[in-house]
């Protein structure tokens, strides 16, 4: 049969839990991608475990990555083994949780595909972005794949933005082949904000902007973080992280405006996270004003500050990725499920217009249950 049901995990750079989606998923011989999503849950990443993690971060010493991997391993089996167990399912994708990435270079992810695969004795897809920097790609971003798939045959030129931790787009212009596709990261999505709060409040996250709808954008300290940014306007392919926008980052801007007040800071991040991403699709998105809807996605469409300040910003009509049926918070996880099922079935999943590599191929490693 040409349809698998997967489970699709996904641990992204905000690192606040594991989102899983099972869906019913085919993709013909004429790449048309369809899916039926069965079940969604995530799973919350507890202080301890958060902690444990960001520790990790840029970590390349091989005895501590071992380490943190089999850890994580035995967590996201024991986060999600309860709700699997209520569902059937062919295959489980495994995209783990990135702790070091530079392109072209290196990137490693954590959390050991062998724990599920041995629990639930099916395949487990993993190691995803590995080959496209083997061939002189940059291994991310991974959604404009799956945007790809999505939009390609929708009549439209449809720009999408990601904002979880780092904020991404893919271009997807009417009626377009896969080397027509645009697709990197624009530099920070929520992983300043929450970074601020947690500094500031102790907090997780700006919960409804209640921090930052008390404060003013700061006109130096915003025109500081343009102008020693460098991402912001580098050169496409791109992709980064938290080893870009992490504590160091936080710590320096907030040492040099420590006068200022803490809700005008938080609110000055906010107004550079839009920013970054409206100065990237002015430089490198073709036909800005002919783009029909900017569609979007992950926990940063609810942070009603940013939202509005993209919404001015950019000036092209929203659509929230759930008119299209998927919920926001899962569309990360619904992709490693369809990249997952690549895999299975042999399908290339990369897309070298986005990373640079030197072709097509097929993504992801297979880890059998023993």
């Amino acid at each position: 049969m040409n349809s698998l049901t997967v489970a699709g995990f996904m641990s992204g750079t905000s690192m606040d839990g594991l989102d899983c989606c099972i869906s019913h998923i085919s993709i013909d011989s004429n790449e048309k991608l369809k899916y039926k999503i069965i079940a969604q849950k995530s799973f919350e990443f507890d202080s301890s475990l958060k902690a444990k993690i960001k520790k990790q971060i840029g970590q390349t010493d091989k005895f501590q990555i071992n380490k943190i991997n089999e850890y994580l391993g035995n967590k996201f089996l024991s986060l999600s083994k309860d709700f699997l167990l209520d569902h059937s399912f062919d295959c489980i994708s495994l995209h783990g949780q990135t702790i070091h990435h530079k392109d072209k270079v290196r990137t490693i992810q954590v959390g050991s595909p062998l724990n599920m695969a041995s629990f639930f004795r099916v395949p487990v897809i993993y190691n995803f972005r590995q080959r496209d920097i083997e061939l002189g790609g940059n291994g991310a971003p991974l959604m404009p794949f799956l945007d790809w798939l999505i939009f390609k045959d929708s009549g439209k030129n449809i720009l999408t933005l990601n904002l979880g931790g780092i904020s991404n787009l893919s271009f997807i212009p009417e009626e377009s082949n896969k080397e027509q596709v645009i697709g990197f990261d624009t530099g920070p999505g929520m992983c300043l904000i929450d970074q601020c709060v947690e500094r500031f409040w102790s907090e997780d996250y700006d919960s409804n902007g209640k921090y930052s709808a008390s404060g003013n954008v700061n006109a130096l300290m915003l025109e500081y973080l343009l102008k020693t940014t460098p991402f912001i306007m580098q050169s496409i392919p791109k992709s980064t992280g938290r080893e870009q926008f992490g504590k160091d980052f936080i710590d320096n801007v907030i040492k040099k405006f420590r006068n200022l007040k803490h809700s005008d800071i938080l609110r000055t991040f906010i107004k550079f996270t839009s920013l970054s991403i409206k100065l990237n699709v002015e430089k490198f998105i073709p036909n800005k004003f002919e783009i029909n809807e900017l569609v979007v996605s992950g926990g940063g469409t609810l942070h009603p500050a940013l939202m509005s300040d993209i919404e001015k910003d950019l000036d092209i009509p929203i659509v929230d990725i759930v008119d299209y049926g998927i919920e926001s918070k899962f569309k990360e996880s619904l992709l490693m499920a369809v990249l997952g099922y690549a895999k299975i079935k042999n399908i290339k999943s990369n897309m070298p217009s986005v990373t640079n590599s030197s072709r097509n191929i097929v993504l992801g490693d297979i880890c059998e249950f023993k």
